[in-house]
């Protein structure tokens, strides 16, 4: 288990000076691409502040959600297991601010630090995890029960954190793209979740309720109590 300290996002450029480690600062602005499906991976990115969304690309030119990730994960670090290429793009939701490192100083860091060896094992199992999750989530859940998952994950809620973090400013038409359905039915469906009471709308921002947990695992069913401020995407 690593220090509480060392998962601040900022923890890692303060090892990298430690160990006078080379690297750059850059900052991508909401829709920008930190990198693209195909280009060469030549670096490994850590955020420190931000959100990025991967997505992957498929001949035919169909477009898939495969993750999202904020301030403290990793990014690229495929490229320290051997991969030529980028496997998926990379662009910012929200300005982001991104170490980059170059993979041999990173490969280096992996083998002479325990801490950051440590950090990058533990993002690769919650990626891993998150992935399939997400993968039995389109399986087996219906678009209701995959957009509340959606809401409360770009929120940072779960039953260990009933919903006290913010979800960044993100269109219906980019929530629409990670469910895996069109932007008129998270429309409808966000209407439905107001009326119920799971959202509630307050001076441009929506107020999500831990009762979503209850709509990712049981449907429609129940309201707990307690609130957590999301602003509301448009």
């Amino acid at each position: 288990m690593l220090p509480h300290e060392s998962h601040h996002p900022s923890h890692f450029r303060t090892v990298l000076e430690s160990t006078r480690t080379s690297f750059a600062i850059v900052e991508y602005q909401p829709g920008k691409a930190v990198f693209f499906q195909g280009d060469p991976c030549r670096t490994v990115m850590h955020i420190e502040s931000g959100c990025v969304e991967l997505s992957v690309t498929a001949p035919g030119g169909e477009e898939a959600i495969c993750g999202v990730l904020d301030a403290g994960a990793f990014l690229g670090e495929e490229a320290l297991g051997g991969r030529a290429l980028r496997p998926h793009t990379a662009v910012a939701m929200t300005t982001t601010q991104v170490v980059v490192v170059a993979k041999e100083k990173m490969l280096q860091l992996v083998r002479s630090q325990e801490a950051i060896a440590d950090r990058l094992i533990a993002h690769v199992l919650a990626r891993r995890a998150r992935l399939e999750a997400d993968l039995g989530d389109q399986l087996l859940h219906s678009c209701e029960q995959r957009l509340a998952r959606t809401l409360l994950l770009l929120a940072g809620c779960d039953e260990s954190h009933p919903c006290t973090c913010h979800l960044p400013h993100v269109s219906q038409g980019e929530i629409a793209k990670m469910v895996g359905t069109t932007r008129s039915r998270v429309n409808v469906f966000m209407g439905k979740f107001k009326k119920l009471g799971f959202i509630e709308a307050d001076g441009g921002e929506l107020q999500v309720t831990p009762s979503l947990l209850h709509v990712v695992d049981d449907g429609m069913q129940g309201v707990s109590n307690g609130t957590s401020t999301v602003p509301l995407g448009h």
